[in-house]
């Protein structure tokens, strides 16, 4: 019985252009640290670092610690000079961003029914942002933060998809079994991936040849769902 539904944020309750939207991204970050590393040496470790915390997840550490274990290696930098810049980026540059995004109202419509007819609802998107850049990113799904019982972060994870202890920590954050849960989201390997451990998964989009998934088609089909108690 399902108890829980878990919502990607990128292509599922918003729309954008990943690519624009990450060359934007790293064009207003990088030159917030310009007095420490060149913004092209910035850019360049923030990807190489990125993928170690989301390949190479290490043993009892946060997401965030692993991150700047393999940045702070690199370049020298400290968590203490290197983290306040972060944290006045996604305070005061990062809503800005929202230009990029649009709104996919079916997926808004999704989640208020979910609550309506009384399921928990989580966001399910890679942690791989601090929290108040996540919440940020749900406002622009027309959502409050509020209304999710989990929102996965940098500083709180210690998994990225589609590793399944990402799908693992979610559902143990939730006090729930991992086939008490529904993950809806639109990657074909990233959240699909939440099947490993038993979750139910619905895939929105297209049939990708190969891809097995308990349910698919557009979100407004999972609103349906929902309301007739099909789940």
């Amino acid at each position: 019985m399902i108890k829980a539904i878990l919502f990607d944020l990128d292509g599922t309750l918003t729309l954008m252009d990943q690519e624009e939207f990450m060359k934007n991204y790293i064009g207003l970050l990088a030159p917030r640290f310009k007095q420490y590393i060149s913004p092209d040496k910035f850019a360049k470790q923030l990807n190489r670092s990125t993928e170690v915390m989301m390949k190479q997840p290490q043993e009892g550490k946060t997401n965030l610690q692993t991150f700047f274990a393999d940045f702070t290696k690199a370049t020298g930098l400290t968590y203490h000079t290197l983290w306040p810049v972060f944290e006045a980026f996604y305070t005061t540059d990062f809503p800005a961003l929202r230009l990029l995004v649009k709104l996919n109202p079916h997926g808004k419509e999704a989640v208020e029914t979910a609550l309506q007819n009384g399921y928990t609802v989580a966001i399910a998107a890679n942690p791989v942002m601090p929290l108040i850049a996540i919440e940020e990113r749900i406002r622009w799904a027309e959502l409050s933060p509020q209304i999710f019982s989990v929102i996965p972060s940098i500083e709180s994870f210690h998994y990225c998809k589609p590793h399944t202890g990402f799908y693992a920590e979610l559902a143990e954050n939730l006090g729930l079994q991992p086939s008490e849960c529904l993950m809806v989201g639109n990657h074909p390997v990233e959240d699909v991936a939440a099947q490993e451990i038993g979750m139910q998964t619905f895939y929105v989009g297209e049939p990708v040849e190969g891809i097995q998934t308990t349910y698919q088609g557009d979100i407004s089909e999972l609103t349906r769902k929902i309301r007739e108690g099909s789940l």
